[in-house]
Order: structure tokens, then C-alpha cells, then sequence
């Protein structure tokens, strides 16, 4: 308990949630939400619900059927004169001054604070945004923080590291008094005494908010590259540097800057704003927390939140590992702790007419369906040590709900049976398909990870047992899943973890199969894809096929990958054009006959230098300074040394 922050403890001692709006009444603070009545109503149109699931189901829905907050928000940033161009400014030292600072509101605020440089140059006059000239750069930062007062959200990029820190320093530096001074830096970053603070250089580098949120539609984490995937447009350019500028170029440049934060917010009806406050609601955590955390510290705050709103003592690591123990089966992939999920052998060869089959969350499904969660794991009764689960030595309690069991699986089910849904249902008004979209794929990000952090050593609630058990069942499922497949007469020529690719299956055969794993298994199998032919190598994760929406799927191919050259990923979408009009074996062999042709013009092409110089560079991303490199040199680092010399 000692580990919690205090700010932490005073929400879940006063069962706050940040994100959801409250109603001051005579009982005190109370959620201004659907009644218990209105969740219920919602949670019984969920499919295979049993009657004691209903009012977790409808605790959720009140959470996130919750009006979004919209408060007013900003975003800033800054520009620091360093006297050496390729010099950072320090940031504890803050001695180079502010030149500039960005605001860009949701009031419609869209203005540049700029220090005076050259007193012979004309005014700038820009007409997209509002210019302030300072000749004192002490009355430039008063006036700023001013305006940052005027905000409840403060949105950077990397303002934590640099934009807020240097702001704070440089004011100290510059004899502003504290009283004036709105921001507070703490152990993990900054913030503001006058609202919150979110850094989405932070919470673009989550992991699981760019796969699960954002389809990993960007790969490189720099303000460039993330905005020319969300936004299709970047920073703006320069052709030298800060220094150098002019007082017109510096604002446009750091202008530019705060309009591209201000966008991420803004973008879709304020997907990326609406999506931080729903996993606040879901992870109880406060803005700033959220974006620094990992999903894994979302996931435990939550459980401790539900632990103290139950009344039960958070326990120690030492306590859980004490009582639950190690784990029992082997693992096969060298340096885990035991065995994880398997891989049917892909069928090599092109077929055609090919379903895949998957299970709708599997790891949640199964945490939900088998009890899944760390007190009910080797629980103490005899009577349920025969409640053993499948290819390990441990068992669940047949007498307690276990909370991550009880969280997890009620979450899936708002998500299955009403948000996933909803979000496409095209006679819902636009906007409120967009608000479905961005609830399911916040609860995504939840489950996506939430039985994987309990394998994490670091995880304050790590139970080896549990981890083990979850991929044992998902192991068991996949096999029982493929016998059930063969019994049938099905084909099957590839399979991984919860997917399965049939070859020839009729209606019949997929209805009746899930049925079989409704009733059977528990658990929610569904036509996940279905291809007019797909090619398999010998290896895992390695195939394309064609899709019956006309979409050619690629996956693990290297020519899709980031560190290609333009010139091979030029040939490899030549070849994905002509599989696109691939519908027959016949038309497969003519494709052929057109792909060989085209690799013997690209060689051809590469043979006689038929290319500029960049078609064949790519790019890798850095991702420590090169004199960090220690025990190994890679061919980047050499280059970027040599780039530095």
C-alpha cells in the first residue's frame, strides 16, 4: 500500500474516476450517467449473459455511456535559441532563451509569442494565426503562463522532457515568482496546478495504443512521421537552422508544431481526446499517468482501484509468488518461463477457396469461461483440485469469482455484445459510430494485454501460474478446435494461436462448428476472413492471399516491411497489382507468367543502374545515441557516426 502515490490513493479512497463527468448532490459527489436501471436494460440485450454477469456488464456501461468531457484544451510549444545549432538545450540549466512560444486552443486561440531578434526587420504579418512581439523575454513567459491558466488540458509533444521542465527552469532563471508560475515538475514528468497535462510523444510510444488504436498506422515515433500517417501532412520544413531564421520563418516553424499537436486532438470528431479520457474511465488513472504509463501499470491500477472499491487488501509480489509458486511446463521458445501458443504447420502452395476461423478474444474469453484470475489459481479448498486445468499440475476455485475473471470477461462482453456492434452499424448518425469505435478499441487495448502482464516479473500482481495456465487453455482449445475440424471431414492448412485457415468449408460445416464451440467450449468462433486463394511458404506468419473483398493480404513478406528500399517495395506492389486480378487457377499461372517477366525487367533495371541512389537507401530509426552502442557496431550506427564526423 505504501507504494501507491498519494494522488492515487485520494481517488480510489474517494471512488473518483478521472474522465467521467460528476454531479455535486446532497449525498456528495455522485456520476452524471445512466441510472442502474437504463445499464441494466442495455447489459440483458447482451447474448449468453448468466443473471449474476448482468450487473457487472451494466457497472461498465454506466462508465462509458457516461457524457464526454469536453473542457477547454491547448496545445503549446516552444523554440530556445542555442548559440551552437546542433546543441540541445539544457533543460535543468535552461541558459539559452525562449524565442518562441505556439498556443493553439480550442477557443479558437491560435497564436505565436515571439522574442524580438533583429529590430530592423519588418513585422512579420502571418495571417493563419495571431503574432505577439515581446522585446522582454521575462514578459513573453508571464504572459504565456497566463494563458496556459485559461486551459484544463495542456496537450505536447515530449513537453514532460523539454517544452514544460525548460519553461519552469527558464522562468526560475528569469526571477518570475512561483506564484505566477502555473507548472509543477514532478518524479515522472510535468504537469500544471491550473489543469492536466498530456505528452502524446508518450502516449504515441504505447505499444498497445499503436497497434490496438491506431492499427500501427505509424511505425517511427517523431512528430513527422506519426503526423504524416494520422494527419497525411508534416512539420514544416527548414532549410537552416533556428538560428538562422528569420522572426516571420521562426513563428510559422514553431507555429506549425503546436497546429500538429492541436491536430491529433482534433482529427476525427476528437478521437485521439475522447479515446485518453475512455481508458482514464477504464484505467482509473489521471491524464498525465495514463499517457506515461505502459498498459501494464494501466491494468494494475485498475485492479488495485477494484480492490479497494471491494474492500479487500492489496497484496504483496513476495505474498503471491509465496502462495501460488512457479510454473510446470516447459517452454519451447528459448529464455520464456513455460510454454505458450502453437502453430499449426502451414500447407505449403497456393489453395484456393480458403475460411479462417477465430476466436473472439480468446485469451479474455478463456480468463472469463475457466475463472481465470490470481487468488482463485491453486485457491486453498481440497474440493477444487480436481479442477484441473488442461497440460499443467495447477487447478481453479469451483467456489469464488475471481476479480480478473469478473473485470475481464464483463469487459469483453460490453465490447462483443454492444460497442464492437454498434461501432459499425451504419443507421447510427456518423458521430456516434465514431464514439462506439473509439470505446471498443479502448477496451481492446485493456484485453489485448490483460492476461499477459500477469507473466510479466515486474508486474506487482506477476503469478506464474496464472500466465501458464491461460496459454494451456488457449493451447487446449486450438487442439480441440482442429480435432473437431478433421472429425468433420474439414481441411485445414494453417492455424496460430486462435486462428484457424480452412480449406473448403461449406456454410453447413462453419455453422455447425460454431455451434460446437458455443456449447462446447464456451466460447465465441467466428468467420474472421475469406480468401479466393491464399499462397503459404514453409514458414510461419508468412503468406498473402487475396481476399473476397478484392483486398491482397500480405503478411510477414518482406517486401511489405519499413527497412526496404523503394525499389524493391516499387516491384513487390507491381506484383500484388497483378495478383489483385488473380480469381482462377487459370488466371493464377497467367499472373505468374506476368511476375517472372516483371522481376527479370527489375533486375534488369538494377543490373544497368537504372535507379537514383535513394531508391535503393532506407531508413532506421536510431534508437539511443550512436557512442551508446557498446558491445556491437550495427551498419546505422557506423553510418551515423560517420554522418557526425
Amino acid at each position: 500500500e505504501s507504494d501507491i502515490p498519494y494522488h492515487i490513493n485520494y481517488l480510489y479512497d474517494r471512488g473518483l474516476i478521472v474522465g467521467l463527468p460528476y454531479r455535486q448532490t446532497s449525498n456528495g459527489l455522485e456520476p452524471a450517467t445512466l441510472s442502474v436501471a437504463e445499464a441494466m436494460e442495455i447489459a440483458k440485450r447482451i447474448k449468453n449473459l448468466r443473471p449474476e454477469e448482468y450487473e457487472e456488464a451494466a457497472y461498465w456501461i454506466r462508465l462509458l455511456e457516461s457524457q464526454q468531457p469536453d473542457p477547454p484544451y491547448a496545445a503549446l510549444d516552444i523554440e530556445v535559441l542555442s548559440p551552437v545549432a546542433t546543441r540541445i538545450p539544457n533543460v535543468s540549466k535552461a541558459e539559452d532563451k525562449v524565442i518562441a512560444v505556439s498556443i493553439c486552443g480550442s477557443d479558437g486561440r491560435r497564436c505565436v509569442y515571439l522574442l524580438r531578434r533583429d529590430q530592423e526587420q519588418d513585422a512579420p504579418n502571418p495571417s493563419n494565426f495571431e503574432l505577439k512581439l515581446y522585446d522582454s523575454e521575462k514578459k513573453m513567459i508571464e504572459d504565456v503562463f497566463n494563458v496556459l491558466s485559461e486551459y484544463a488540458v495542456i496537450a505536447t509533444f515530449n513537453g514532460d522532457e523539454f517544452d514544460l521542465p525548460y519553461l519552469y527552469n527558464r522562468a526560475n532563471k528569469l526571477g518570475i515568482p512561483h506564484e505566477k508560475n502555473p507548472i509543477v515538475i514532478g518524479r515522472d514528468g510535468a504537469t500544471l496546478t491550473t489543469g492536466a497535462h498530456i505528452d502524446l510523444y508518450s502516449f504515441f510510444m504505447n505499444k498497445s495504443v499503436q497497434v490496438y488504436a491506431f492499427d500501427n498506422k505509424y511505425r517511427e515515433h517523431t512528430l513527422e512521421a506519426i503526423a504524416q500517417s494520422l494527419l497525411g501532412r508534416g512539420k514544416v520544413r527548414l532549410e537552416k537552422p533556428i538560428s538562422e531564421l528569420s522572426d516571420a520563418e521562426l513563428a510559422e516553424y514553431c507555429f506549425g508544431d503546436a497546429e500538429l499537436v492541436y491536430s491529433f486532438l482534433t482529427v476525427n470528431n476528437k478521437l485521439l481526446l475522447r479515446l485518453v479520457f475512455v481508458l482514464a474511465r477504464i484505467s482509473r488513472l489521471p491524464l498525465e499517468d495514463l499517457c506515461r504509463h505502459g498498459v501494464s501499470g494501466w491494468i494494475k491500477n485498475l485492479l488495485y482501484y477494484e480492490h479497494r472499491r471491494r474492500n479487500w487488501l492489496i497484496p504483496r509480489p513476495e505474498d503471491i509468488l509465496s502462495a501460488k509458486g512457479g510454473t510446470t511446463t516447459k517452454a519451447v521458445i528459448e529464455g520464456k518461463k513455460y510454454r505458450g501458443a502453437i502453430v499449426y504447420e502451414p500447407v505449403p502452395g497456393i489453395h484456393f477457396d480458403v475460411k479462417v476461423l477465430d476466436f473472439a478474444s480468446l485469451y479474455p474469453s478463456a480468463l472469463k469461461r475457466w475463472n481465470l484470475s490470481y487468488e482463485t489459481i491453486r485457491c486453498p479448498h481440497e474440493e477444487c483440485k480436481t479442477n484441473r486445468v488442461p497440460e499443467t499440475e495447477h487447478w481453479v476455485c469451483t467456489r469464488v469469482k475471481g476479480l480478473q475473471s469478473l473485470i475481464v470477461g464483463a469487459l469483453r462482453d460490453v465490447r462483443v455484445g454492444v460497442y464492437k456492434p454498434k461501432s459499425g452499424d451504419k443507421s447510427l448518425p456518423t458521430e456516434q459510430r465514431m464514439w462506439y469505435d473509439v470505446a471498443q478499441k479502448a477496451i481492446k487495448v485493456f484485453l489485448n494485454a490483460s492476461y499477459g502482464v500477469f507473466g510479466f516479473e515486474e508486474f506487482p500482481l506477476y503469478c506464474p501460474p496464472l500466465a501458464e495456465s491461460t496459454a494451456a487453455i488457449g493451447r487446449y482449445v486450438f487442439k480441440e478446435t482442429i480435432n473437431k475440424v478433421k472429425s468433420m471431414g474439414g481441411i485445414v492448412i494453417y492455424g496460430d494461436t486462435d486462428s484457424l485457415f480452412l480449406k473448403y468449408a461449406d456454410e453447413k460445416m462453419l455453422e455447425e462448428l460454431i455451434n460446437w464451440a458455443a456449447t462446447t467450449l464456451g466460447l465465441d468462433l467466428e468467420v474472421d476472413k475469406e480468401y479466393v486463394y491464399i499462397v503459404f511458404s514453409m514458414r510461419k506468419k508468412n503468406y498473402l492471399g487475396l481476399t473476397t473483398k478484392g483486398v491482397v493480404d500480405v503478411k510477414g513478406l518482406t517486401g511489405k516491411k519499413r527497412h526496404i528500399p523503394e525499389f524493391i517495395r516499387a516491384a513487390f506492389n507491381s506484383m500484388l497489382t497483378e495478383l489483385q486480378n488473380v480469381k482462377s487457377p487459370q488466371d493464377l499461372e497467367i499472373a505468374k507468367e506476368h511476375i517472372s517477366a516483371l522481376i527479370k525487367n527489375w533486375y534488369q533495371k538494377l543490373k544497368n543502374r537504372e535507379f537514383k541512389l535513394e531508391d535503393l537507401a532506407f531508413n532506421v530509426m536510431l534508437s539511443k545515441l550512436p557512442e551508446s552502442y557498446l558491445k556491437t557496431t550495427p551498419p546505422l550506427v557506423k553510418a551515423a557516426k560517420l554522418l557526425k564526423q
